[in-house]
């Protein structure tokens, strides 16, 4: 049998693309799991209230972190009153409010909404006295509506960095599926 020049190349690739799927991790959060980067690294959340952490490198300058929260059923409050709280975190250029891209990317499963800010970021902006406002900043934050409870990932860091992680970020939260039960 001859093999085609062509066909030599289709090896490589296809070793390519499997270790592209292979370079993710799994977690697992209230019986669900979910599949995240493998360059996203994991670390021990800071309060009952985060179910997941992980610092997001960078080549240089400050790497950016993603955190899932996890209220319990029935808390978290709605849509609306998240967006409007990211919302009055954020400034545009001269102090100007921003306008959050709202976007649906979950399932009929497991409904999950993304939004999406940037600029200047303070976590008091717009709610009375300021912490330190960072500027060229981005958040990408989800609510994911499960049974047990809604989930709240939250991406945020330097614009760039968190730009450039939004398909990993939208690829975990459409990754997230119930946990196989255990066979006997």
């Amino acid at each position: 049998m001859k093999i085609r020049p062509r066909r030599l190349l289709i090896v490589p690739l296809m070793a390519l693309l499997a270790g592209t799927v292979l370079a993710e991790q799994q977690v697992s959060l209230l019986g669900y799991t979910a599949s995240v980067p493998d360059h996203w690294v994991a670390e021990t959340p800071k309060s009952e209230m985060r179910k997941l952490q992980f610092k997001v490198p960078a080549s240089a300058g400050d790497g950016a972190e993603l955190i899932v929260y996890y209220f319990g059923p029935g808390q978290g409050g709605t849509l609306e009153a998240n967006i409007e709280r990211w919302q009055s975190q954020f400034q545009g250029p001269a102090g100007a409010a921003v306008t959050p891209i709202v976007t649906a990317i979950g399932s009929e499963a497991i409904p999950a909404t993304l939004v999406e800010l940037s600029g200047r970021y303070g976590r008091s902006v717009g709610m009375g006295p300021s912490d330190a406002v960072l500027e060229d900043r981005m958040l990408l934050a989800g609510i994911i509506e499960t049974p047990e409870g809604n989930l709240f990932p939250q991406m945020h860091g330097p614009a760039e960095l968190v730009a450039a992680q939004r398909e990993g970020f939208i690829a975990f939260v459409r990754s997230l599926s119930p946990a196989a039960a255990a066979t006997p």
